[in-house]
């Protein structure tokens, strides 16, 4: 019963691979699986510390788009510190 409760959920496994190797395919599917209206430390937990943007939070990959601009996932942060938006895409700034 102790090793069922321990096991990593499919997000928690992507979480913890994006955070090793920085890749599109985890962090796209930790972007799919994520709910909205979580907690920003929910978010933290699965992917590690952000870039803090005060109304985002951003995680990048090492791979550039065609506009030239870095790949990540931004995941917008509303009033009550909820997850009310995300995507992942070109973060031209």
């Amino acid at each position: 019963m102790f090793s069922a409760c321990q096991q990593q959920t499919e997000i928690e496994k992507l979480g913890k691979h994006y955070q090793q190797n920085k890749d599109y395919q985890s962090l796209n599917r930790v972007v799919e699986l994520m709910e909205l209206n979580v907690d920003t430390s929910y978010v933290k937990d699965i992917l590690g510390e952000p870039i803090d943007m005060g109304f985002d939070y951003r995680y990048l990959i090492d791979s550039t788009g065609q506009k030239g601009c870095v790949i990540g996932a931004v995941f917008h942060i509303n009033g009550e510190g909820k997850i009310d938006q995300k995507w992942v895409d070109e973060i031209c700034e």
